[in-house]
């Protein structure tokens, strides 16, 4: 049936109206047999794939309310490509796609080792190959489950020389995760790095927590809540379909210049939240749709499983899932515990 519906739309195309041959017409006729197309994907993969049948639900929605529809058109191609990398990432063998983390895992030693050498040559926190410290510290940590205990020494070398405190708790969850015995070891870690952060020890002259390459500075914290209280403030007006992709960097911007606040320069470091403020209500349950789809894959002491939590706790707090090299291993890991 779905085939008989793409055959007549396809057919039925040359019969959309157009007055005269113009730019507006002819971009008119093509947004309306795009809309027909995405109605009929929308009913063909809702039953397999709810999530993004409601990430196109979306669009359709959208698309006619815009002001300029053509400015969906980069954020359309995207998701298009989501849609087909998920496609194909279903129709690998798992025994394929288990192969996977050994490349992830090489990629990570090489990336960990040239952290160490550098730092040793050159001194400081070193960005590796991904164009900061905090992304390449976000990959290592979504990784980190899948890593031998061989190959820990060289890794938490890597994690260290970076810095990032957020991936050390992404690892400390996934750890936990992979091991539930250790739960307590993970809250006695919690405990003791929040006294450290609120009574650090004076060594040699230093807090102890400014010795590590982060510092004990909580600057980004901060900021990081001042965006997402503003995001949450505004985004209550356009709850239902949100303000539109791409969207959140300039407003951001724009408020900080309009409270004179110092906020995180980029995205909303919260996926969640940057999802709600852009797609609104659609967009979350889309995200739940998807959370649906993979959760009963996820098993206690399952390295692909304790891989998919880190990468949801990075997403509270950062943007990983924006960035091909975390956001594709993270679709490839919830595309294995999906088939489960």
């Amino acid at each position: 049936m779905t085939e008989l519906v793409i055959l007549a739309a396809t057919a039925l195309a040359p019969l959309l109206p157009l007055p005269f041959v113009s730019g507006r017409y002819v971009t008119h006729a093509r947004s309306l047999w795009l809309m027909a197309i995405l109605t009929v994907g929308i009913v063909w993969v809702a039953p397999q794939e709810l999530w993004l049948a409601l990430i196109g639900l979306w669009f359709l929605i959208r698309w006619p309310r815009d002001s300029d529809p053509q400015r969906l058109v980069p954020s359309a191609v995207h998701w298009a490509g989501v849609a087909v990398t998920w496609g194909l990432l279903l129709t690998l063998p798992r025994p394929w796609l288990a192969w996977a983390p050994w490349g992830w895992l090489a990629w990570a030693g090489w990336q960990s080792l040239t952290l160490v050498l550098r730092k040793y040559k050159l001194g400081g926190r070193q960005k590796g190959e991904l164009g900061s410290p905090v992304i390449t510290a976000l990959y290592l940590a979504l990784v980190a489950p899948f890593c031998p205990w061989w190959g820990w020494p060289l890794l938490g070398a890597g994690l260290l020389v970076v810095s990032s405190f957020h991936a050390f708790g992404a690892v400390g969850v996934a750890l936990v995760w992979l091991r539930p015995e250790l739960w307590p070891v993970g809250v006695l870690a919690t405990l003791t790095g929040g006294l450290l952060w609120c009574w650090s020890p004076v060594v040699g002259g230093q807090r102890l927590l400014e010795w590590t390459p982060r510092g004990d500075t909580i600057d980004s914290l901060v900021s990081r809540w001042r965006g997402w209280q503003l995001i949450w403030h505004h985004g209550r007006k356009t709850w239902l379909l949100g303000t539109g992709p791409g969207t959140t960097e300039p407003a951001l911007l724009r408020w900080g210049s309009r409270y004179d606040l110092e906020l995180t320069w980029g995205e909303g470091f919260n996926e969640p939240l940057q999802v709600w403020y852009e797609y609104g209500l659609l967009g979350i349950l889309a995200m739940g749709a998807f959370i649906w789809r993979v959760g009963p894959g996820l098993t206690l002491g399952d390295p692909w499983s304790a891989a998919w939590v880190a990468g949801v706790v990075l997403a509270l707090g950062h943007w990983p899932l924006r960035h091909c090299s975390i956001g594709l291993p993270w679709l490839a890991v919830s595309a294995y515990l999906a088939t489960t």
